[in-house]
């Protein structure tokens, strides 16, 4: 068991950390998850609107996105359909409070990698996000 504690502490001091984007109009959600990711030693920008995540996007570049659903202004499937049409391949999960609303299927008809329901636990997000980015992190 040693060994492997030994080759995780290597690992985790090798392997670059993961860069995120939050996209999320309840400034709660945003610090919650922004909390939780930091646990993980990622790299966590937040943004209160999908026109600020957007602008940005020029400047920065996430290796994950984690995007409501549900944004005043311009909504997450706008903004999933940009990151497309730009051809940005940048694993989406997105949070919704409402899995079967019409916006919520058409966002899974974009290619989002993950549709999460709101309340997701740490753990459930963690998970997701390690899953979606193996590619990315190998590729480092």
């Amino acid at each position: 068991m040693r060994f492997r504690t030994k080759e995780l502490l290597i690992e985790m001091y090798l392997t670059p950390p993961l860069n995120i984007a939050i996209v999320d109009d309840d400034e709660s959600v945003l610090d919650a998850v922004k909390t939780v990711l930091d646990v993980q030693g990622w790299i966590t920008k937040t943004y209160s609107s999908g026109e600020a995540f957007l602008s940005d996007l020029k400047n920065h570049r996430p290796d994950c996105i984690i995007l409501d659903s549900n944004l005043p202004g311009l909504s997450g499937e706008a903004i999933a359909h940009a990151i497309s049409k730009a051809q940005n391949n940048i694993p989406i999960i997105v949070l919704t409070a409402y899995p079967d609303s019409s916006q919520t299927m058409k966002i899974k008809n974009l290619g989002i990698r993950e549709v999460l329901v709101k309340p997701v636990t740490a753990e459930v997000l963690i998970e997701h996000i390690q899953e979606i980015v193996k590619p990315i992190e190998t590729a480092h």
